[in-house]
């Protein structure tokens, strides 16, 4: 049985949430090429610069909604990595260490390298340090029970750099998270409040690669 199937959620109808994985969505050549510019750019902390027998394939992925490419022609974001600086820096059990672009991006790295992480980031409402270790694919520790996600709508968007990515934030507690949500106008109709286990089910659903 496909893990999606027993996937549920406390505050939603799954059907809004459930997605297929990023690499089904791809070509064995085209997750070829994303894995290595991923570890291209965890390795360097630099933009991928894709060479002009990969930049049709780069172009494609982009289409596919796997990275965005900026104006200068490179990748600075393929998810879950990215090549700038973020409020959200994963360190991987092999000693690598990463920032990703969002609260789900973070959680999504233990599938993307299948390996151990651990997760620093901040409340966006209060800027409390947030610090979360995920092994063997579970939670293992969190700075907070409390944590919550504020997850974009996906199935929304055909470009998530553009419109989601960043807005897909961690909060210490509900109340930080109610707190932000009524000062930024978050829609509820377009977003989400996910706890840390859902919020690791859907960085799973997007990042596992195998399932």
């Amino acid at each position: 049985m496909n893990f999606r199937d027993q996937i549920t959620f406390r505050n939603y109808d799954r059907d809004r949430l459930i997605m297929d994985s990023i690499a089904s969505k791809l070509t064995s050549e085209e997750n070829a090429l994303r894995n290595r510019i991923i570890n291209a750019i965890v390795d360097t902390h630099q933009p991928y610069s894709p060479s002009e027998g990969e930049k049709e394939m780069v172009e494609t992925l982009q289409k596919k909604n796997a990275l965005a490419i900026a104006e200068d022609g490179k990748v600075y974001s393929i998810y879950p990595v990215s090549a700038k600086e973020t409020q959200h820096r994963v360190t991987l059990a092999d000693g690598r260490t990463t920032y990703v672009m969002c609260a789900i991006d973070a959680l999504g790295c233990t599938y993307t390298f299948h390996q151990d992480i651990a997760i620093d980031s901040v409340c966006s409402n209060s800027g409390v340090p947030i610090h979360i270790e995920v092994k063997n694919g579970a939670i293992a520790s969190a700075s907070s029970d409390e944590i919550r996600i504020l997850h974009a709508d996906l199935k929304a968007s055909d470009n998530w750099a553009s419109c989601c990515c960043c807005q897909m934030l961690y909060f210490n507690s509900q109340a930080d998270y109610d707190a932000y949500a009524k000062e930024h106008n978050v829609c509820s109709c377009c977003s989400f409040c996910l706890d840390l286990e859902e919020g690791l089910n859907v960085g799973r659903m997007l990042f596992s690669d195998d399932e």
